[in-house]
């Protein structure tokens, strides 16, 4: 089965495509103009790259979140035009659980992090010692002060996050701070692709109609749109 799966929820685009458990391609790069005017093509390159056309995938996946808010509805609406005019499944995945499972078999909690701006970040804690996914906590956003003062155990941090507040962990967690290497820390087009391709293998297909992405917090537009209404 062919999976390709797309993630825009940070401003590094990947585009990956898995043939059950085989990694056929994963592209990624920094986004220096809008997702929409370089997501398609990625799509096509990465097709290309491997010989395939969209209607020879069995399915395709999303990373649905948290993340940019932007990124997110653009890759969420690339990824539904495909579904429809293919016909193809679709299966969403959190942004946080395809950068944890790039660190699979650590033996301390890992934790994803995804900058969230104004000094907070998106993250959840995992547990994959024994090879698998297990999320122990809700996905959240948290100021990085409050995040800091929650760790008490050795704890591995992954994703861009990490790599942005990297300094300030490491000054105020001392030997608690450990960090993955930087390509077990970068979205992965794959990494959705493969968590996706378990999903449409079991059934747990999203309707194209109703899929949203998953936000966690209110855009700064729908806060002042709610503060209008108060007044």
């Amino acid at each position: 089965m062919k999976i390709l799966g797309i993630d825009t929820s940070t401003m590094i685009a990947a585009v990956g495509i898995v043939e059950d458990d085989e990694v056929l391609v994963d592209l990624k790069f920094n986004v220096k103009i809008t997702y929409s005017e370089v997501l398609l093509s990625t799509v096509d390159l990465a097709l290309k790259t491997v010989g395939l056309e969209a209607g020879n995938l069995d399915g395709f996946a999303i990373s649905i979140g948290p993340g940019s808010f932007t990124g997110l509805r653009i890759g969420l609406s690339t990824v539904k035009g495909l579904c429809f005019a293919s016909g193809k499944p679709l299966a969403a995945v959190p942004s946080l659980d395809v950068l944890a499972s790039l660190s699979l078999f650590c033996q301390y909690p890992v934790v994803p992090l995804l900058d969230a701006r104004k000094n907070q970040v998106y993250a959840a804690v995992y547990d994959t010692k024994e090879g698998e996914l297990k999320r122990k906590s809700e996905y959240f956003v948290v100021d990085i002060e409050d995040l800091i003062k929650n760790i008490s155990l050795k704890t591995l941090f992954v994703g861009p996050g990490a790599k942005f507040y990297q300094k300030e962990l490491i000054r105020r967690l001392s030997g608690l701070a450990v960090f993955a290497l930087n390509e077990q820390s970068l979205p992965s087009g794959a990494g959705v692709a493969r968590l996706g391709f378990e999903k449409i293998i079991s059934g747990q297909t999203e309707s194209i109609a109703n899929l949203e992405p998953l936000y966690i917090r209110m855009s700064e537009a729908e806060l002042k749109f709610k503060n209008v209404k108060r007044t």
